[in-house]
Order: structure tokens, then C-alpha cells, then sequence
């Protein structure tokens, strides 16, 4: 496999890339996540990647961890970066894609991956119907809030629930757990459970 050269990498299903591991950040398909690089490799990562691919993993998996089948990133594009006077650099990530990591070279700065989705071939219409009433309900009541409200339960229901958990969880553990489900009536379920967990707050 070839360290990826093109900048359309959304339709390549395997490829080495590198991977930043941060603990504490979970970056799902369709959605952004604020970086802070201080890092000296990871800021040589970056400054290579905007030469080339204007991509990188990121994974809240342990770094010195064995790799195994539940080792996994999001492969993400930088949308921008923004250097600091203190030396740190400032980067948006958007999520593109879920990978599972396969193995590292010696440094462990690039790893090699597989492209996941997830298959919505036994999808259960009646959960996505409640996971629309209760989003149509939550966007109605939220009002003027920065909550994303043009969603689509019908084309996207994956990265819809997706959406969903990461603008409403502020749990990292939780969103841990949640990123690893790869049954698409589970992840509607529980999309569903965060959305009225907000009313039975209030």
C-alpha cells in the first residue's frame, strides 16, 4: 500500500496514513473537531499533511496499546490550521470516514487502515420514524440554538445519529462506547434516548 498522494481520498477504501492519538477526542464521519497541536511529531505530521493530503487519523485509542479489531480512527480533513505565536497550531478536523487501524511502521507516526461503514440493510423504519419525532421536537423547541436542524434521517441515518450524539453528549466515555456500535437500529435507539434524556431534564 501506498502512503496516500491524492487529495480525494474518500474514495479509497485502504491506504497508510498517520495518526494522531488523542485520548480525549472523539471525531465521528460528518462532523468537525477543534485540535490544539503542541506536539513537535505531530506538528511535523501536520505541516506534511497540508503538503500533500491536507489529511490525518484521529484516534482516542491507547497509543501503546497492541492493535486489534477494536483499534479504530476517523480519517480527517484539515479545514484549516492556524499557527499560534507560542509554537501550537490551531486545526479544524472534519470527520470523513471510520477506519480500523492495522498495524504501524517503526515509529509509529503512519499506520496502515481499512475504510468501515456501516450497512443499514436491516434498517427498522419504525425507529427511524421515532428518532424523526423526537428530532423534529427537540429542533422546535431549541428555537434560535446552533443545533443542527436540516438533518437527513432518510438519506444519512447513520451520521444523523451520529450528529445527534456528539452535539448532545458531552460524556467522552460514552461517546467512546457509542463510536464502537456498528448496528445502525442501535445506534437510532440510542440517538433517540439522547435526544428525550433532554426533556426528561427539564
Amino acid at each position: 500500500m501506498q502512503l496516500l498522494d491524492c487529495p480525494d481520498i474518500s474514495k479509497i477504501n485502504s491506504g497508510v496514513s498517520p495518526v494522531m492519538f488523542v485520548n480525549g477526542a472523539v471525531l465521528f464521519p460528518k462532523c468537525t473537531f477543534p485540535l490544539r497541536i503542541f506536539e513537535p511529531r505531530y506538528l511535523k505530521m501536520l505541516e506534511s499533511a497540508l503538503k500533500t493530503t491536507r489529511s490525518f487519523i484521529l484516534s482516542f485509542e491507547d497509543e501503546d496499546s497492541e492493535v486489534n479489531s477494536y483499534s479504530y480512527g476517523t480519517m480527517g480533513l484539515i479545514t484549516s490550521a492556524v499557527k499560534q505565536n507560542d509554537g501550537t497550531t490551531l486545526v479544524m478536523l472534519e470527520g470523513l470516514f471510520k477506519v480500523k487501524l492495522i498495524k504501524s511502521d517503526s515509529n509509529h507516526q503512519n499506520w496502515a487502515y481499512e475504510k468501515l461503514s456501516i450497512s443499514d440493510s436491516n434498517l427498522d423504519f419504525d425507529l427511524v420514524d421515532k428518532l424523526k419525532l423526537s428530532y423534529n421536537r427537540l429542533c422546535d423547541a431549541i428555537g434560535d440554538c446552533d443545533f443542527p436542524k436540516n438533518l437527513s434521517l432518510s438519506k444519512n441515518v447513520s451520521h444523523s445519529c451520529d450528529v445527534i450524539v456528539d452535539f448532545l453528549v458531552s460524556n467522552i466515555a460514552f461517546k467512546k462506547e457509542y463510536y464502537l456500535i456498528n448496528n445502525i437500529n442501535k445506534k437510532l435507539t440510542i440517538a433517540t434516548k439522547v435526544i428525550e434524556s433532554i426533556f426528561l431534564k427539564n
